[in-house]
């Protein structure tokens, strides 16, 4: 994709303060993020006539950079990142951006959280050659099942939602009840507070399950323990597009989920949104109440609406 521009334009550690992010105390005080821009753009023309007036001139494109993160407000550093390639296509065929948050709301010792996005106009304008891979049909709705057990885990899962459904293309359009269940894989910790919610979104699934990984760090989830406690798990169960259910498997994303017919906290909240629908099982596709009858042995309750 590249191969035309061997040459770059880096623009790296461009620091400016912005209010993006899912906690409300993000947007009210902001922290300052690191953008990092590599434009492959040949540089031929400017060096031959020695006039800024041919290359990318540095001084603007920070400046221009520096407004998309102070002027906007975004719950995702990848909603910020999109924006800034977006904006740099006007100056390059294929640009990358990073953005760094060195200040992410993470109770861990870490060094950096970031995000890169990589596009080309070839992508951008759909045109033979371009990356279909996953490609975006125009609606598509996902199962997703959220669950958390540290600090305030219902106040957590509010914010996931509304950070769900204020992402410009994810629409939440149901959502279940809090189901507090006993944790899962035998590690000692506090019960789960979980819920299901139905999506509607023009991601794709790789995206979308991108989408809800950027929020779960930016509510401080780390991965150190399997089945460990939580501040945000957010699990994407099933994707149906135009042409019916998603099937997909690679290292990062198996759908439908592999484990979704063994977790209760899963199954439940599944069931109260579309009824007695049928999920995968190694028997084959079996009835949700058939296979929550089985998991009786699984401590959850549902939570009554306040």
């Amino acid at each position: 994709m590249t191969g035309d521009h061997p040459d770059r334009i880096e623009l790296r550690g461009l620091t400016v303060r912005g209010n993006h992010g899912v906690f409300d105390f993000e947007k009210r005080e902001g922290q300052d993020f690191v953008i990092d821009v590599t434009l492959h753009v040949s540089v031929s023309r400017a060096a031959a006539s020695d006039d800024i007036a041919d290359t990318v001139h540095y001084g603007d494109l920070a400046d221009e950079v520096a407004h998309i993160v102070e002027d906007n407000t975004f719950d995702l550093i990848e909603t910020l990142a999109s924006r800034i390639a977006e904006h740099c296509l006007d100056l390059a065929e294929h640009v990358e951006v990073v953005v760094h948050k060195p200040g992410a709301p993470i109770q861990r010792s870490f060094s950096d959280v970031s995000v890169t996005v990589v596009r080309s106009r070839a992508a951008s304008n759909g045109t033979p050659g371009a990356d279909t891979v996953d490609a975006k049909p125009a609606e598509n709705e996902a199962y997703l099942s959220l669950g958390a057990n540290l600090g305030d885990a219902a106040d957590t899962l509010d914010q996931a939602v509304a950070a769900l459904n204020r992402h410009p293309r994810i629409t939440v359009d149901r959502r279940s009840s809090v189901y507090r269940t006993a944790p899962w894989g035998g590690v000692e910790q506090n019960d789960f507070l979980n819920l299901g919610l139905i999506v509607s979104t023009s991601l794709a699934a790789g995206e979308l399950l991108a989408v809800g990984q950027g929020i779960e760090v930016a509510c401080g989830r780390t991965r150190e323990l399997r089945w460990g406690p939580r501040t945000l798990d957010i699990d994407l169960i099933r994707f149906s597009t135009g042409g019916g259910e998603l099937f997909f498997n690679t290292e990062t994303l198996t759908l439908p989920h592999p484990r979704a017919h063994e977790r209760a906290f899963v199954l439940a909240p599944w069931a109260e949104l579309v009824g007695d629908t049928e999920v995968d099982t190694p028997q084959g596709r079996r009835s949700i109440t058939t296979v929550l009858a089985e998991l009786g042995d699984q401590e959850i309750t549902r939570i009554p609406a306040p």
